[in-house]
Formats: structure tokens, sequence, C-alpha cells
């Protein structure tokens, strides 16, 4: 059994596990040499591309578990939203969610059918070139997911999301309930397909209200967890920016595992989060580009404050940045695989 998994689980392990949210990517010059001749879509929707990407890191770095190499928009584009990725602006879909007959326009086609590539590449990567190593799977919550299709990209205050929500909710509940459906069969599909793990991102939450938050996030997330097929019970992991806000309430869903942004006080929840709910981060993404010193002092304040517990996975407090020196991951990765915990009899 992988550290990656014992740990998920919240049992003892003779050392840290760790790996990062967006470990292959874009800071990394054999990512980058592959990028070079094809489109972020075409990486990720051919399955020998997107296994070497997914590869990368493992080789580099010695990772305790790898994430598939893919994007939180593989439904989006799925249910039939025109996605392309722009550089310098991210995803971009031409055809937004704005009225009821834009909905009637999504795509019927099962996501398996849609999705096969996805499949093909965890089939790929666990027929033998990851070894011993866990592959986690993943998948952008419905309510992520729905912010994107709805705004036609990226975001940084979800203006015509939450006008949707107010002025036409009936527009916004059917888009989630689709992309409930959808979500839990693309994971289902994942788990079949052999990933080791599942981690569910639901970045856009940090907008949202409270009564917002039950509604459009902790309601559709718990519909999705019950209709996922999970017979080899993989471990389900959820992370959300705004977590310092809403963790408490993540706590209380069937999943395996938090996943917190940087700005928690891990220490705090730590002490308070439930002993069978494993915890995963959190340091800021930022750290990896300050000076040795900074990266190590901050490493070490994240060991002492949750090391410590059973059920702790190393991991950063969102996604690894492109200017992120290669030598501060490299420390990054030797401080925490260097710890040993010391648990309580």
């Amino acid at each position: 059994m992988s550290r990656y998994i014992e740990a998920v689980w919240c049992r003892p392990v003779d050392r840290l596990p760790i790996w990062l949210m967006r470990q292959a990517g874009r800071y990394l010059p054999e990512y980058r040499a592959i990028r070079e001749r094809h489109t972020f879509m075409n990486m990720i929707q051919t399955p020998e591309i997107a296994a070497e990407i997914t590869l990368q890191p493992i080789r580099r770095f010695g990772l305790d578990a790898a994430i598939l190499f893919s994007d939180i928009l593989t439904v989006a584009s799925a249910l039939g939203s025109k996605l392309e990725f722009v550089e310098g602006k991210g995803p971009v879909i031409d055809n937004p969610i704005r009225t009821e007959s834009d909905l009637t326009l999504l795509s019927q086609t099962p996501i398996r059918d849609s999705l096969h590539y996805v499949r093909e590449c965890i089939e790929l990567l666990q027929s033998g070139p990851l070894g011993n190593t866990p592959l986690i799977g993943f998948a952008g919550a419905p309510f992520t997911v729905a912010s994107y299709m709805i705004q036609g990209g990226s975001s940084k205050d979800l203006t015509l999301v939450k006008r949707l929500m107010l002025t036409h909710p009936n527009i916004m509940a059917d888009l989630i309930d689709r992309l409930v459906l959808a979500t839990a069969d693309y994971v289902s599909m994942q788990i079949e397909a052999g990933v080791d793990g599942i981690q569910l991102f639901d970045t856009w939450a940090i907008h949202l209200s409270m009564p917002e938050f039950e509604e459009w996030v902790m309601s559709p997330l718990k519909a999705v967890l019950n209709r996922i097929r999970n017979p080899r019970r993989v471990p389900i992991t959820i992370f959300t920016r705004g977590s310092a806000v809403f963790w408490n309430r993540l706590a209380t869903l069937p999943v395996q595992c938090l996943s917190l942004d940087w700005q928690v006080d891990i220490k705090g929840v730590a002490g308070l989060a439930p002993s069978h709910i494993a915890l995963q981060g959190n340091l800021d993404p930022m750290v990896l580009t300050a000076t040795p010193t900074v990266l190590s002092s901050q490493v070490t304040r994240i060991l002492q404050s949750a090391g410590n517990r059973p059920g702790f996975i190393f991991n950063l407090g969102h996604g690894i940045t492109p200017d992120v020196p290669i030598d501060m991951v490299t420390r990054l990765v030797e401080q925490v695989q260097a710890y040993q915990p010391v648990y309580e009899a």
C-alpha cells in the first residue's frame, strides 16, 4: 500500500506523502517542449501525450502520487461547450449558457463515450508506466464547471453567474442538475478505469455566501457523491477555495480527505477536524518563488502544525504556478519526504 493511500485513510505512515496540484504543467521544460507542438486540447485528448505529461513530475521529483493530466472543463466540453484554451487568457467558451434555450443545445451523448480518451489514458498509465505510484483522477465540481459555462471563461467576481442565480434560479438549477449526473458518471468511469483516488475541485465556491454555498455547492456535491459508483472504495478528496470558511461543512460530506487552501489555519483545522477525515495542504504556491530559507520555514510550520496527525498529505493550497523554479520544488519534496511523523500513543 502506498503512503498516499495509507495517509488518505488516516493510517500511520513512516514519512509524509507529498504531491502537488498542477504538478504536471508549465513550470517543467519537458512539458513546455510538448506544448510547443500541440494545443492544450490536443494534449488532453491524446492518451499517449496525456500519460507522458502525467509521468513527467513523477520521474523528476519522485512524488508520492500522480494526478491525471486533464482539465476540470472536460465535462463542459463533453456537454457541448465550445472550449478552447487561449495562451495568456485561459479557458474560453464561445457558447455560454444564459437562457433556457441554451440549455436545450447541451449534448445528450453519454459521458463515457464523449470522454473515452480519459479512460484510455488511465488504462495506459495503469498498465505499467506508473509502477507503484498511485494515480489520482479528478473532476470539476458542478458549481465551478457551471460558472465557467455561464461566464464563458474565468472571472474575478462571477457577475453573470450570480445574476443568473438571483434572477433565473431555474436555469441555474437545471444546469447544475445536468452537471451532477455528468460529473458522477465521469468520476465513476475513472474509478472503473483504475484510478487510485479522486479529487473534486470547487474553486469558485469562494464567491458565495453561506446560504448560496449550501444551495449551489453542498447540495450538488452530496448528489454527486451519492451517485458515484465506487465498488473499490477509492478515496475521495474535496478541494474548495474559501475552505477557511467552509471546511467544517465540507467535513460532513462522505469524503475521506479535505484539501485546504493556503488561507486556512491548518493547525486549527488539524485540532478540530474529525479524526476519520484526512487533511491535505496547504502551502501558498507563491512561497515556492521566495528564498530557500523562507520555503524551509514555511514548510516546517505546516509540518509542525499538522504533520503528526494521522491522515496528513502535504500539498499546496492551490496549483503550482508557471514561474516556480524547479530547484525549489526539489527542495520542497526533499524536506517533506525527510519528515517522519511522531504519532501520539
